[in-house]
């Protein structure tokens, strides 16, 4: 399974208006979902897609077929069956009680029947229905399929945890959802779904790190403070003073992000941002292990900075050149792209100078243009989604890169009322 689709465009297929099959189906789902509870309609979805030889309304049945003989199907027909499982999904996810039902669904691709109807029209369908489950769509399908099964993981402390899937740890970060839940093609309800189940999300987790600072920091409690993360209790402890305290004795990450922000006002061009760009990124790495005052990495970085929309070096500085530049300067720091995911420097940084040093690096980035935060997210999901099958102690690195991800974006971003 490709972790992106990236060989048709989805814009080419949502730029005319939805076919009347389609809408057959669409509105065939909506009826039927006011009417049958979601383990009747989890049974009627199973047989018109995976038996629509015997589906009870011929007329349906019919729609399909048509629409998977159109000369389009093998491009389109991915995008009608996702919206066709979102149609029932999003419903269900405004209400509790329904939420079950959402694993349920997806769970009717897991075994896929084999191609034994002898009339081409049944196999096209079958045919294109394990395209589906090849495509991004489904994956992120499965993603959520993971978010809201009621399986119980094992205790957070447990060894057990690194015989899971990373993939089944994707519910701890809601940094996560927003590139590794919604494609190209997600409706407007489901965006503002995700939106609504990652923001449920920070809250808990901003919530529990909260209780366990201050139950940390109060020395003559007697209550046992509980770790909302994987990291052990020193490690923890750590990152939570690197990501919130003073880092050179006088500033914290914020604010040196707010100083620098200032600062880059007075610059003259953008070529002298780049180089002082650098300084305000490094500097904090550098005090810690001075070889990065100007190591290999640091000339590399500067480097690569310079060269980074030279054609804008004599002019002053902009929104959009910062973005940009931000942007691109998380894909050398964490991923290049997710057509071709090298992610040599971030795993150099994380060896040689540790977790958090390489996310303050980071945080860095994003602290000083927020506009860049989701891009951040973006890297982090792209690294994500390539290793989910991957079980978690084959890629410790990246689930101890995942907590610090998560400590250092909820303590610098929530907005809980809580002041970390």
């Amino acid at each position: 399974m490709s972790p992106w689709d990236s060989l048709d465009s989805w814009s080419n297929y949502s730029s005319h208006p939805p076919a009347n099959l389609e809408e057959v189906l669409y509105q065939h789902w909506q009826h039927w979902r006011r009417v049958e509870q979601p383990h009747q309609l989890i049974e009627r979805f199973r047989q018109l897609f995976l038996d629509v030889a015997h589906y009870p309304d011929s007329t349906v049945a019919n729609v399909l077929i048509q629409l998977s003989c159109q000369s389009t199907a093998d491009r389109e027909f991915k995008y009608v069956l996702n919206r066709c499982c979102y149609t029932l999904i999003n419903p269900w996810y405004t209400e509790s009680r329904n939420h079950w039902a959402i694993p349920e669904l997806v769970q009717i691709f897991d075994t896929l029947p084999e191609f034994n109807s002898l009339e081409p029209e049944n196999q096209r369908i079958q045919a294109l229905v394990r395209e589906f489950v090849a495509s991004e769509q489904y994956a992120a399908l499965c993603r959520l399929q993971k978010i809201f099964s009621r399986h119980k993981e094992p205790e957070i402390a447990s060894t057990l945890m690194a015989e899971q899937p990373l993939g089944y740890r994707i519910r701890h970060y809601p940094f996560l959802y927003d590139s590794s839940l919604l494609t190209k093609d997600s409706g407007q309800e489901q965006k503002q779904n995700i939106s609504d189940l990652r923001r449920k999300t920070e809250t808990d987790l901003a919530i529990r790190l909260a209780r366990y600072q201050t139950h940390r920091q109060a020395a003559t409690t007697t209550v046992k403070a509980v770790n909302p993360t994987l990291l052990d209790e020193p490690r923890l402890e750590q990152a939570l003073t690197y990501y919130t305290g003073k880092i050179d004795g006088r500033r914290s990450h914020r604010d040196q992000a707010h100083w620098f922000a200032t600062y880059s006002k007075t610059v003259r061009s953008y070529r002298d941002f780049k180089d002082e760009f650098v300084d305000y990124l490094i500097n904090p790495i550098a005090s810690a292990e001075p070889k990065y005052s100007n190591n290999y990495f640091t000339r590399n970085l500067r480097q690569y900075l310079r060269e980074t929309l030279a054609e804008f070096d004599g002019q002053p500085l902009n929104s959009f050149i910062v973005v940009e530049t931000c942007r691109r300067l998380l894909n050398f720091l964490v991923v290049d792209s997710p057509k071709r995911p090298v992610f040599r420097n971030f795993c150099h940084l994380v060896n040689d100078v540790g977790y958090a040093l390489t996310m303050g690096l980071l945080l860095r980035v994003v602290l000083f243009c927020t506009a860049a935060k989701p891009w951040l997210e973006r890297c982090f999901s792209v690294l994500f989604n390539v290793h989910e099958r991957r079980y978690c102690k084959e890629v410790p690195w990246l689930v101890t890169s995942l907590e610090h991800a998560n400590v250092a974006l909820i303590t610098n971003f929530s907005d809980v009322g809580y002041q970390f």
